[in-house]
């Protein structure tokens, strides 16, 4: 594999890369996301309907689930936040290595 000669090739090649990370790193975390709100969304509407059960005197056909917002928050709070902020990060580093590679190529 060749490197480009040339520093206006250089960062255009870095800045696609960057930027290409970072779109891959925050489409993984928002999937990630999307997952476990859907997990809390389940487990809240089984709730619900158990409670609603009992309210009616009938039996419980399912638990009643508990505990799932801190799951949720000790998931996000961890590896998933830095991730995220990664990915915006990178995001931006590769836009502003692609801007800065057409004022290399114009001299200014």
């Amino acid at each position: 594999m060749q490197l480009p000669a040339d520093i206006h090739t250089l960062l255009k090649v870095l800045g696609a890369l960057t930027t290409g990370i970072g779109s891959i790193l925050l489409a993984w975390r928002v999937k990630a996301i999307l997952k476990w709100v859907v997990y809390c969304l389940v487990a809240h509407e089984q709730s619900i309907d158990q409670l609603a059960r009992i309210a009616a005197n009938q039996r419980q056909s399912d638990p009643i689930v508990g505990g799932v917002t801190k799951h949720l928050l000790d998931i996000e709070s961890k590896l998933g936040f830095v991730l995220l902020i990664l990915g915006f990060a990178l995001l931006g580093v590769g836009m502003l290595t692609t801007a800065a590679s057409y004022f290399v190529a114009t001299g200014l």
